[in-house]
């Protein structure tokens, strides 16, 4: 199955989902691997989710949850995000956080090393 997220129990992965929506979410980054995909330019996963699965439609005040390897951590409002209240990672592969703006996120700044996703991209980010 293409374009699907993973889902880990564990550290494992048990299945592949179209769409999920996580409460309660942590999010996390290795910034070692982050380096190391820029540095081979080989894909893996090392940006995840963790939370609780939950049921619920994507309000319309969701703000748009990006990662993209040329800056460390997950980013909403172009600010890092390291944790929310809810997630919908969707079937057209894109992923919405809960805030109708930024108050209501947990924002950090970017750090060295490690930053801010268990339900990850099984192709890899």
């Amino acid at each position: 199955m293409r374009r699907c997220w993973s889902v880990r129990v564990g550290g494992r992965v048990v299945g592949h989902v179209q769409e999920i929506t996580l409460a309660g979410v942590t999010l996390r980054a290795s910034e070692a691997g982050r380096l190391r995909c820029l540095r081979t330019g080989a894909r893996d996963v090392h940006a995840w989710a963790s939370g609780e699965v939950a049921e619920g439609a994507r309000p319309p005040g969701a703000v748009r949850l990006r990662y993209q390897l040329d800056e460390p951590g997950f980013r909403a409002g172009g600010r890092v995000v390291t944790a929310a209240a809810a997630v919908w990672f969707e079937a057209d592969g894109l992923a919405w956080i809960e805030g109708g703006g930024c108050e209501d996120l947990d924002f950090q700044r970017p750090a060295h090393g490690r930053d801010a996703l268990d339900a990850a991209r099984g192709a890899g980010m």
